[in-house]
């Protein structure tokens, strides 16, 4: 499917350079400066979401977070230690608060010393809930249309939360259901 898919792309982008050099050579460069700008923009978002979350981690207020997610942590993913436990946090609320990118390093260690622990169990329901990330506030997507000059960029607000929260549920149930089907 790929190499069609890169045949198709190639023989399009031969054929309109033959067909129109002007506008092909002008819609490459200018993909180029937006690939350029966008890439700047995302630097500097994720620049400043990891640096508060470091100034969290450094005040102690990933591990209040912690504290308070540590009932529902012990629920889902029953971690052995502490660290689990920390880890689960950090990754739980940057997810919550939109950091996908920034909760990408602590899901992975958690879902790492999940499996050391043999907790199979916890650790797909992690990945499940880090793949579909319930987004309290999308604040990644927030800043890229606000650095796109969107008049409106809060609106991705209710549409974002309500697919997160659809499909995390959707997710859980369905690792619950394909779990009990394989039992029987």
């Amino acid at each position: 499917m790929n190499l069609i898919f890169t045949l198709i792309l190639l023989f399009s982008i031969v054929l309109t350079s033959f067909l129109n050099p002007n506008s092909a050579l002008k819609a490459m460069t200018d993909g180029a400066s937006k690939s350029v700008a966008l890439g700047i923009n995302l630097i500097a978002i994720y620049a400043v979401w990891s640096g508060f979350l470091q100034v969290a981690e450094d005040s102690g207020l990933c591990n209040k977070i912690a504290n308070l997610l540590r009932p529902i942590i012990k629920k889902f993913f029953k971690p052995k230690n502490k660290n689990t436990e920390n880890q689960i946090a950090v990754n739980l609320s940057a997810n919550l608060l939109g950091m996908g990118g920034i909760a990408t390093p602590s899901g992975i260690d958690s879902v790492k010393l999940l499996y050391d622990e043999k907790n199979y169990d916890g650790a797909n329901i992690l990945l499940i809930i880090a793949s579909t990330s319930i987004q309290i506030l999308p604040t990644t997507v927030i800043s890229l249309r606000q650095s796109f000059n969107s008049l409106s960029p809060f609106d991705i607000f209710l549409p974002s939360l309500i697919s997160t929260v659809i499909s995390t549920v959707l997710g859980i149930s369905l690792y619950i259901l394909t779990k009990k089907r394989v039992k029987k």
